[in-house]
């Protein structure tokens, strides 16, 4: 009898089982490059790949990616989404994701999944990355990684809008001497003043972020600054970015706390 039941419903065997259909956790060990550069961390979790919800195991995740064509890198761009600590987060790859993952908890995919019926996505073609930099009193600042034309033909009021202050008195000096010597040298200059900052001006950005003691934290891909301000302070509220006009996170917290001291009543038991 037990081999008939046998004969009638023969097991799966492993080759042939479904692959497991749950979120994947970032291990510590085995990233790859393009992880690493887009300051992936331990235990974060990929929840989604172009607005689309992930779920399959590695082998499933390098199928996603089974198009990539490296004499295309500029051209493509997959929008994977993250949840850490309770946030999510979007960052752009041009480049296959690589790393090694567990699979989560079941408390934590339930969290994971109903926080994800709330976000909403732009088309993917709207969104690029934004580097964030911040120092030890969480001073942050940044920038776009896509190119700016205006470096190239304006490079002064690029300088000028990314606050880079003394390389634009470097070149404001040396459009002056240019322009008392020669025009023709002047117009000469402005060319190859604009060739080497349309060039450059990543690395201009983020050499002046480290000048300025910041250190390079987190690439996040959105549409707008906007955005990146609100996802940073979701992930850190001590941050600031210049300009904001709040006080910083912590104060209002103890400002909170020494009026909530005042308003309770002393009561002996």
């Amino acid at each position: 009898m037990a081999l008939e039941d046998e004969q009638i419903n023969p097991q799966v065997s492993e080759a042939e089982a479904p692959p497991i259909r749950q979120f994947l956790k970032v291990q510590k060990q085995g990233m790859g490059r393009a992880a690493v550069a887009q300051r992936i961390k331990e235990n974060d979790i990929l929840v989604a790949i172009d607005g689309e919800l992930f779920l399959g195991d590695k082998e499933t995740l390098k199928a996603v990616f089974e198009d990539y064509d490296p004499t295309m890198v500029d051209d493509v761009a997959w929008l994977v989404t993250f949840w850490r600590d309770g946030v999510f987060f979007n960052v752009c790859f041009h480049t296959p994701l690589r790393a090694d993952f567990d699979f989560v908890s079941p408390e934590e995919a339930i969290e994971v999944s109903e926080g994800f019926k709330k976000l909403k996505f732009e088309p993917i073609e709207s969104y690029q990355n934004f580097e964030i930099f911040r120092d030890l009193r969480k001073n942050a600042a940044m920038h776009p990684t896509a190119p700016d034309p205006l470096a190239t033909y304006a490079p002064l009021l690029w300088m000028l809008g990314n606050r880079l202050y003394y390389p634009m008195l470097a070149i404001t000096i040396v459009y002056g001497v240019t322009a008392v010597t020669n025009i023709l040298l002047f117009i000469l200059g402005y060319i190859l003043v604009g060739l080497y900052v349309k060039r450059a001006q990543l690395n201009l950005l983020r050499s002046y972020h480290l000048f300025e003691d910041k250190f390079y934290w987190m690439v996040i891909g959105a549409t707008n600054e906007i955005e990146v301000r609100q996802t940073c302070r979701a992930l850190d509220p001590g941050v600031l970015f210049p300009f904001d006009k709040a006080e910083p996170p912590q104060k209002l917290n103890r400002l909170q706390r020494k009026a909530m001291r005042e308003q309770q009543p002393t009561t002996e038991t």
